[in-house]
């Protein structure tokens, strides 16, 4: 009984829907599709959680959550990352390469750092301690990475 309401209320939303799509003018169409399209998603989220099936719905948007949330905070580094690295463009050639070995610039060990080049010694080990915790090794880092880190800071300091 509850499914053949459920049924004959989505019907009746679609054709309703088609109604008013056929009534809008072309630059708003857009609009009313984004609309109709967040609607019957909450519809259906409604009609998963009033069926008791929407367990597996909720452990997905948690984990689209935690996601996002570790996106955001790699994203800030970027910057860093492509500094250190060396730019690719789409096909996976390199553009521009950093010096890999040999000496770094003081502008570069700054840079890469997120410090001035005339940073006191205290700023430097505090901004290369903080990067460290966040990028070491053992916390999903790189080797790579923290040897340039730290090769950052032995420029800036001695």
């Amino acid at each position: 009984m509850f499914y053949s309401m459920l049924l004959i209320a989505a019907v009746a939303a679609l054709l309703y829907a088609m109604k008013r799509w056929q009534a809008l003018p072309e630059d708003q169409r857009k609009g009313f599709a984004f609309k109709s399209v967040l609607w019957a998603a909450a519809v259906i989220i409604i009609a998963l959680v009033l069926t008791g099936r929407a367990h597996w719905l909720m452990g997905v948007l948690a984990t689209l959550i935690a996601l996002a949330g570790r996106a955001v905070q790699l994203a800030q580094y970027a910057p860093m990352f492509k500094k250190i690295f060396g730019e690719f463009d789409g096909n996976g050639a390199e553009q521009t390469v950093t010096k890999s070995s040999g000496s770094m610039s003081r502008d570069e060990a700054a840079e890469i750092l997120g410090v001035d080049t005339a940073a006191s010694v205290e700023e430097v080990r505090r901004a290369h301690k903080k990067l460290m915790h966040k990028i070491h090794p053992d916390h999903g880092g790189t080797d790579a990475l923290a040897k340039k880190i730290n090769q950052a800071k032995e420029v800036l300091i001695g």
